[in-house]
């Protein structure tokens, strides 16, 4: 059997299985609430979206492949140690969704014995879908691949949100002056047009392995290479680099070190 063809369909299956519950809840201004954190510097968002479409993910995975283990940004793990664990983030870019801004997406990830496989990335209002895997990187069906810029003076950086670098105000700083123009509020879709040859950089902390899970089979086929600031363990830091050039990555890393 090609796990990787038939682990794909999956994938796509799950996409498609949210997208209404998605548009039908986009500028519903009663979806969401504040929810408790521990973190007082960041205001947390959760909608009914974020969980109904976990729920339906779950669903379906349990019923195709019930061995298979999960991880949710909503609902927890389960199975976490099994050889194929998918990761789930139902929408991420949740403030993007609340705000009526159709730059979120549900970002579906496949770890193949800890090693993310392959990705989708998914954006229900626009009708666009990335996905990536050992067979290539694709958006909408056309083959999609990074773009050569081995320059930080030259290169477009992607920031989610400036108070990721609350703790490092000083790498963030640095960044905005060296790079061509940072443009803020990406969230997955930095990582998808990174893959896709549009933007060059990005440069984020205080993630989660569901925020990232999908995104790296999507760069690394596409290209490009993706690593935390330090050491190679994607899957146990919070401090993410990705770079559509790997020479432009390899810059970035030691210009973070030296920070």
């Amino acid at each position: 059997m090609d796990y990787n063809k038939e682990f794909l369909k999956l994938a796509h299956e799950l996409a498609n299985s949210v997208n209404e519950t998605v548009n039908r809840n986009f500028r519903n201004t009663s979806d969401w609430k504040i929810k408790p954190s521990v973190d007082e510097q960041r205001n947390q968002i959760l909608t009914e979206t974020d969980i109904e479409c976990e729920k339906i993910m779950r669903k379906l995975i349990n019923n195709k492949y019930p061995k298979h283990g999960i991880i949710g940004e909503e609902l927890g793990n389960e199975n976490e140690d099994a050889e194929f664990v998918w990761v789930l983030d139902p929408v991420d870019g949740t403030k993007a969704f609340v705000a009526g801004l159709p730059v979120f997406g549900c970002m579906i990830g496949l770890m193949a014995n800890n090693i993310p496989v392959l990705g989708v990335i998914d954006q229900p209002v626009t009708g666009e879908r990335i996905w990536g895997s050992k067979d290539g990187s694709y958006l909408n069906g056309k083959i999609i691949k990074t773009r050569k810029c081995n320059s930080i003076e030259k290169a477009i950086c992607a920031i989610t949100d400036p108070s990721m670098f609350f703790s490092h105000e000083n790498i963030y700083s640095e960044i905005i002056e060296k790079v061509l123009f940072v443009r803020h509020g990406t969230d997955c879709w930095g990582y998808a047009m990174c893959a896709a040859g549009t933007i060059d950089l990005v440069i984020e902390s205080d993630l989660k392995i569901w925020d990232i899970a999908a995104a790296v089979p999507i760069l690394i086929a596409a290209g490009g290479k993706i690593t935390p600031w330090e050491g190679e363990d994607l899957l146990n830091t919070n401090s993410i680099i990705a770079s559509g050039d790997p020479s432009l990555h390899d810059i970035c890393i030691e210009f973070l070190k030296a920070k």
